[in-house]
């Protein structure tokens, strides 16, 4: 996986679809990145990524409560998002919802 070889430090695991809430839960990151792109991974994550290999999805992107949405979602820009919420995650007692 990109994000393991670009940002060594960061703890990563990765989890089936069937797995993906219980994984969540037991794991209790800063950010998910998941490929769910009919709704994203709320269960109050304050950061998260929800993306989709077919071209007709946005890639959606909640980040210290503000919502947006990319197009083309490229490595470097989700290395900024793993960088911001780390710093969030550092800095402030509690982050955004979106």
């Amino acid at each position: 996986m990109a994000l393991r070889t670009h940002r060594p430090h960061a703890e990563v695991t990765t989890a089936e679809l069937g797995e993906f809430e219980a994984t969540v839960e037991r794991f209790d990151p800063h950010l998910v990145i998941c490929n769910q792109p009919d709704g994203a991974p709320a269960n109050g994550r304050h950061a998260w990524v929800s993306f989709s290999v077919d071209p007709e999805w946005l890639a959606t992107v909640c980040l210290d409560g503000e919502l947006s949405e990319s197009e083309n979602l490229e490595l470097n820009e989700l290395l900024s998002i793993v960088d911001e919420t780390e710093t969030l995650a550092r800095t402030k007692r509690d982050l955004g919802n979106c």
